[in-house]
C-alpha cells in the first residue's frame, strides 16, 4: 500500500505541462482502441480532471485520516458497533471537513480551469467549458468590456458563495492533516 500512495504522489509531482502533448496523442490512441471518442467530448475532460485531482485529494485524506487516533474506532467497537457502523456513523463524519475542502478546492480548480479544457476541447467546437465561453466573447478586433467583464462575474459568483459558506470546514480540513 506504500507503493501505491508514493505512485499517487509522483502524480502531484509531475507538472501538468510536462504531460499535455502526450495525454492529446494518448486520447487519440483510446479513441482506436476502444471507439470512443475522448477527444472534444466532456467525458475526456471529466477522465482528466479525476485522473489530476486524484493525487492531492489521495495526499489529503492520507493526513487527514492518520489524525484521527484509534481510541475512537476501539471504543465503538467495544460498545458494540459493526465496522461498518463505526466507518459510516463515525469515521466519515470526523471526515466531513476534509470532504467539504477538497470539494471547494477541487471546484474551484476544474471551474477556472481553462488549459486542460483548452487542450481536450479545443476553442471552436460545440462543447465549451465555461473559461472557454468566456475567451470566445474577445474577438481580434472587438472587445466588448461590459458583457465580458458581466460574464466573468457571472463566472465568479458561485465559486464566492460556495467558498463563504464552507469556509469554517475548510480552515478545519486543512489544519487537521498537517498537525498530529
Amino acid at each position: 500500500s506504500f507503493w501505491i500512495f508514493l505512485f499517487f504522489l509522483a502524480g502531484m509531482v509531475i507538472p501538468f505541462q510536462v504531460v499535455m502533448l502526450p495525454l492529446t496523442s494518448l486520447l487519440q490512441t483510446l479513441k482506436n482502441i476502444t471507439g470512443i471518442p475522448f477527444k472534444d467530448t466532456y467525458y475526456g475532460v471529466i477522465l482528466a480532471y479525476v485522473g489530476f485531482g486524484a493525487p492531492l485529494s489521495i495526499f489529503l485524506f492520507h493526513g487527514f485520516i492518520r489524525s484521527i487516533p484509534m481510541d475512537i474506532e476501539e471504543a465503538a467497537l467495544i460498545d458494540g458497533c459493526s465496522k461498518a457502523q463505526v466507518f459510516f456513523k463515525i469515521i466519515l463524519r470526523i471526515l466531513k471537513p476534509i470532504f467539504v475542502t477538497l470539494i471547494v478546492l477541487n471546484g474551484m480548480w476544474i471551474w477556472n480551469d481553462y488549459l486542460l479544457p483548452s487542450l481536450m476541447i479545443g476553442l471552436d467546437g460545440d462543447v465549451k467549458t465555461l473559461p472557454l465561453s468566456v475567451k470566445n466573447l474577445v474577438g481580434t478586433f472587438d472587445k466588448e468590456w461590459g458583457l465580458i467583464l458581466t460574464s466573468v462575474l457571472m463566472a465568479a459568483v458561485p465559486i464566492l458563495v460556495m467558498f463563504f459558506f464552507a469556509q469554517k470546514h475548510i480552515i478545519k480540513g486543512m489544519t487537521s492533516g498537517a498537525i498530529k
